[in-house]
This record gives structure tokens, sequence and C-alpha cells, in this order.
């Protein structure tokens, strides 16, 4: 019975063993062979690391191919992490100190928390380098260089960034590039063109508008690394070599817009000296010109002032600088005006006054009226009831054409409350539905961000806008009064300088309204070495065509009879321009609109409006659009700018844009005479207007 009892015991035993080794050996089996490829694969990955890198930037063009922003190398001082790591804590704060102290020194301004920060910023991955400093001066690149010993973990290394080879020129419409932010990235995460936080992207203007066409492909570059994230070295057989972006081409005319920005800045300076001579503290703070070529909508340049230098935006936007680019004083240089400025445009909406009447019936292109200096409307007693022409000066009898040339707001006061009068036979709105047609109230589509869309006031609109906001607009009535004052482009009207062109323009070419652009074509490089504007070079991606917006209505008797009214603004002695244009070449004749807006507690704002050549059986190839705000009269301040830009279209003498390297080669003696259109004598007369309208 023992005995048994023994066997069965030691069976036990056997079959626990062997149970135990079985299990041992088909564990062992499951390791060496079904799991051997995860843990493979799970040590590859450990031990190997993906670097992301940028491909190169597009470059941007202008329509001659003259390079307007390209790429350049910028030195950068950073921190590797890694090595960094393997510092003691005392050794870190010391670098701190040291580090700060001696780039600030060096005019590279960075404080020791700034530093700190920066490395605990997980955009930044262990591999990559942290920037301190960027775009720094060769001197700093040297100085570490040499002291390479005493800046344990600091790298410095070459990048590249943004250049802009004319400087602060046509800088609203290029725009300017800065770091991806997280709602961004969330947006294009699923993009051909994959972003990692750090990742530079278009912000405004071109820059923003064609982000997709000019950010290039990233590539990447595979290092392995030990256990300890010590590097050992690049897997070549996985390098992926990132490839530049497509080069955009805009229609600018970066000559022009030289030309156009130094005119505007120049009578801005000369109005502010005026206004200040006589005791005035208006700043003149902002103006905008604007050029479009009516044939088919292509902005040949868009100058605002003030501008801002997108070249000091490169290392990203400090709150100091932030602050000085929106300062209300010093007249937001970050607005681009252009787009985003809206003014009443005084005297040059009348062309839409005289359409929507001579289209509607309500006169011919004969009826005469009798301009006394003023208008009252009938039935009616008190000054309010009493609307006046500058200094109530009568312009005696006129025609719509003469009405235009001499700017009789009399007229126009006469249309508009005769409309109001008679909504059964024209309806509420026949100024405002020929103003819109025009394309103005709403946004000119131009392909680059931040348009405003104006303001065409309408009975339906005043009671919309006071239940909006009560403050501004105390009743929701519609009266005579605001029939009167709409018809010259005064009270609640706001236009753009980029609409008012538009406008021009559509009337220009006989009725076709065009959607403004600024691209001309997009093209990929075959090699960044060669030139960009070699046909030989590029690859054609896509070309713009025009977009045709809408077709206004203009029988040829009403063009004919706007268009006289219009030249003889600049040709006829009595024209309100005359001044301005009276040494114009006659070959080349330009017609036009002054326009003279007030507003109350400020100077006056001045506008004006040309387009040329004016010529019969001759298309017009040229629109210029200038509005100066708190500067004085169209016909002293917007006038001459536009036609000294026309001047110089006219004969062929437009200046080549001057880069940022051949002006730091002029000597002070060339700078002194550098005036692109030689000298101009200083604007005499008055510099306020004081009744609706002004002196245009």
């Amino acid at each position: 019975m023992e005995a048994d009892s023994t066997h069965l015991r030691l069976s036990v035993l056997a079959v626990v063993c062997v149970s135990l080794v079985a299990a041992l050996l088909a564990r062992l089996w499951f390791l060496q062979i079904l799991d051997t490829q995860e843990y493979e694969v799970a040590s590859e990955e450990n031990r190997l690391r993906v670097i992301h890198e940028e491909g190169p930037r597009g470059r941007i063009l202008d329509r001659n191919g003259k390079v307007i922003v390209e790429n350049r190398s910028s030195i950068v001082v950073g921190i590797d992490k890694s090595a960094h790591e393997e510092l003691d804590e005392s050794t870190r704060n010391e670098l701190y100190e040291n580090l700060a102290s001696d780039l600030t020194e060096l005019g590279e301004p960075v404080k020791e928390e700034e530093i700190e920060q920066a490395l605990v910023d997980d955009q930044h991955g262990p591999l990559e380098l942290v920037p301190v400093a960027e775009d720094v001066d060769e001197e700093v690149e040297l100085f570490l260089a040499e002291r390479a010993d005493e800046y344990p973990s600091v790298v410095v290394e070459r990048r590249t960034v943004r250049n802009y080879p004319y400087g602060d020129v046509a800088a609203h419409l290029l725009g300017y590039v800065g770091e991806v932010n997280e709602d961004e990235l969330r947006a294009r995460q699923d993009g051909d063109k994959p972003y990692l936080l750090g990742d530079e992207i278009g912000k405004a203007g071109v820059e923003a508008t064609y982000e997709d066409e000019l950010r290039g492909v990233p590539g990447s570059r595979t290092i392995e690394v030990s256990a300890t994230e010590e590097y050992l070295g690049e897997v070549m057989e996985e390098r992926v070599e990132p490839a530049p972006g497509a080069d955009v081409w805009l229609t600018i005319d970066i000559d022009i817009q030289y030309f156009a920005e130094r005119a505007l800045d120049e009578m801005m300076e000369e109005r502010r000296e005026a206004i200040q001579a006589v005791g005035g503290t208006f700043p003149v703070p902002q103006g905008s010109v604007v050029i479009i070529d009516p044939r088919n909508g292509d902005v040949m340049a868009m100058a605002s002032s003030p501008d801002y230098d997108p070249a000091s935006l490169v290392s990203g936007i400090s709150s100091d600088l932030w602050e000085q680019l929106n300062d209300e004083a010093a007249g937001q240089p970050f607005v681009n005006w252009a787009i985003q400025g809206m003014w009443a445009p005084g005297s040059t909406f009348k062309l839409f006054t005289a359409h929507a009447a001579l289209e509607s019936g309500f006169i011919t292109t004969e009826t005469p009226y009798n301009d006394i200096g003023y208008y009252e409307v009938p039935g009616c007693s008190g000054e309010q009831c009493k609307f006046t022409n500058a200094n109530e000066a009568p312009a005696g009898t006129v025609d719509t054409e003469q009405s235009l040339t001499v700017s009789s707001d009399s007229f126009y006061y006469w249309i508009g409350d005769n409309f109001w009068r008679q909504t059964d036979l024209y309806g509420e709105t026949p100024i405002q539905d020929s103003a819109e047609l025009f394309g103005l109230g709403q946004p000119t589509g131009i392909d680059i961000p931040g348009e405003a869309a104006g303001r065409i006031p309408t009975p339906e609109r005043r009671e919309q806008a006071h239940q909006e906001n009560p403050d501004a607009f105390p009743t929701d009535e519609w009266y005579s009064g605001d029939n009167i004052i709409t018809a010259i482009g005064q009270g609640d009207v706001l236009v753009t300088p980029l609409q008012l062109a538009n406008a021009y323009a559509t009337f220009a070419n006989g009725g076709t309204r065009y959607q403004p652009r600024v691209l001309s074509k997009i093209t990929q490089p075959l090699t960044l070495a060669g030139d960009p504007a070699d046909p030989e070079n590029y690859e054609v991606v896509s070309e713009a065509a025009p977009v045709e917006v809408a077709e206004v209505p203009i029988s040829d008797d009403v063009y004919d009879e706007i268009l006289a009214g219009l030249q003889g603004v600049t040709t006829s002695s009595l024209g309100t321009a005359y001044a301005a244009a009276q040494d114009f070449p006659p070959a080349w004749p330009v017609a036009g609109k002054t326009g003279t807006a007030e507003v109350a507690g400020k100077a006056d704002t001045s506008v004006f409006v040309g387009f040329g050549p004016s010529l019969p059986l001759a298309e017009p190839q040229y629109v210029i659009a200038s509005i100066i705000p708190e500067s004085g009269f169209g016909a002293e301040v917007s006038a001459p700018v536009v036609m000294r830009i026309f001047e110089a279209i006219s004969n062929g003498q437009v200046p080549a844009a001057r880069t940022l390297e051949s002006q730091a080669t002029l000597t002070e003696e060339d700078s002194d005479s550098e005036s692109p259109y030689g000298s101009s004598d200083t604007i005499s007369g008055p510099v306020y207007g004081n009744d609706y309208g002004g002196t245009d």
C-alpha cells in the first residue's frame, strides 16, 4: 500500500516536471519565434529618430520677373537639448547667465528666463535645436565659435529665412511669414505638405493667400541614437530630400510700385509741413494709392502708408513691436489701408449718381440745371433744408458733363432729393443700385486677405444699423437729406481705395467689372541655381485668367457724356484738377474726378481717381486712385500724387526700383537728389474745407 502511494507521488511529480519543462519550452519558442519581429520593431524605433526638414519656400516675382521676395541664410544661436540634459544644474545656470549677458552685449538682447523658458517649450523635440537668438550678426557666430568650451551645448547654425531685396516696398501686399500656431496646424494637418510646430507659414498678404503654392515639400533625415540618446550617425538610405515650393508671379510692377510709394510718402510729408505752418495739428495719418489695369483687373501697384519692414518680423513679433505696428498715433502701420481703410469718397461718387440719373431717364445728357451755389429742399424751411456748394460758389447753368468738370454739388443735391421724392417712379435706391453695380459696398474679391466691404447706405440698412447700434445711429428713419448727401458721396458712404479704383476701371472699359487680382502665374523652378525668370529654368504650373464679375449697363450716350465731364476735370481751365494736370502732355490725356470729403472734427479727406490714356479709339491702360485722409482738398493733394505717377508712366520714365543693396551704395550727394520724379513745389492754398464736398 505504502509502495503504491510512493509510486503515485513520483508519477504526479514527474507529470508536473514535464509540464513545467513543456511550458518553459513553449514560452522560449514564443519569445524566440513569434515575438521576435515585434521586439525587433520596438528596438528599431527606440534607436532611430526621424527629423523633419522644411523645403525651401518659393520666391515671389513681379510681372517682369524681378525677384521681390526670396530666401537667405540666417545665423541662429541655439541649445542642443540632448547635450544640455547632461549638464549639472550649476553648469546650466552659469550657461544661462553668461549666454544672456554676452549676447546682449553683442547687440542681441536675451534674458536668462527666456532661455530657460525656451528649453521647456514642448514644441522642440529632444534632438532639435532650441533657438535662443535668431538672425544674429556674423560677429556673434565668430565670438561663440572662438569660445566653444565656455558654452557647453550651445550650437550656432545657419537656416533659411525670407529676404526682401526691396525692403519695405509693397510690404502690405506681400505680407510676412511666421511660426505656425496650433490652430493653423490643426487646419492643415491633412494637407500634402505636413507641418510641425516651429515650421514657417504665411501670415498675411500674398504669403498667406498662396501658402500652399509657396510652401516647399518637407523632407526628413533618420538618425541613429544610443540608449542614452547619444547621436550615432545618419541612416542615409532613409533620407528624404526636401523640395522647393513653387514661385509666385504677381501682376505688380515693382518699379511702378516703388514710384507710387515715393510719390505718396513725399506728398504726405509736404501736407504735414503745410498743416503745421498754418498752426494745424492734423497729422495726415495714412494714405493709399492703387493702380489697376482696367482691361483685365490686374493690380499693378498698391501703396499703403505708413508701412512696415517685413524683414523685422523674420524672427517673430515681440509685444513691443506689435504695439508699434498697431499704434493709432503712428497711423497703424500694420493696416493695409488700400483694402482695409474706408473713407467717404466725396465728389468722386458723382459718377455713379450721374449714371443712375441718366440711365433711369430722370435726366438726359442735355438737361440743364441752374446752380446758384446752393440747393434748398422744396417745402422745407430752416438751415437744415439748405445744402451748399463750397463757399456757396455758384456754377451757373450746367448739364451732366459740366457738373462733373466743375464738380457742382447743387446739381447732385437736386438729383438726390428728386429721386427720393419720386420713389414711385425710380424706387428707393437708384443711386445706391448704380454704386453697387460698379462694385461699391461689397468686397472686390481680390486675392489678399482682410479686405473691407465698404458701405453704401440705404433706408433698409439705416433701420438695421439703428437696431444694432442705436448710439451711432440714433434714428431708423431715412430722410430726403440722407439721399441728398449720399448723392455726393458723403454721409454714411464709405469706400476703400481699391473699390474706388475698380469702380472707375469698370467705367473706363465700358462696363465690365473685373475681380481685381495680384496673381499672374505659378511656376515650378527646375533648379534653384538658375534665373527664376528664365523660361528655360521653370515649368508653368498655372496661369491666372481675368475674372468678369458683372456687366454694368452703360448706354453709349451716357458713357460719352460722363467721359467728357471727367476729361474736362483735367483739361478744361474750369476743371477741378486742371492745376494738377495743366503741364501734362496732351498726347496722353487723363480723365478723372476730384473728391473732398468732410469728417467731423478732422481735416478733409483728399480723393482723386483718374484713368488714361483717355483717347478716342484707345483703351485706357491704367486707373489710379488715391485717398489721403486729414490732408486737404482732392485737387491739391491726391490729384498731384496721381498725376505725378501718370506723368512717369506716360513718358516711359518710371525709374527702376532701388534694392536695399543698391541704396546702400548711394553717396550722400546722390541721396540728396534721389527724388524719383524731381523736386516738387510746396503746395499752397487753403488746408481745410468748409462745406459738404469742400473744394474739390
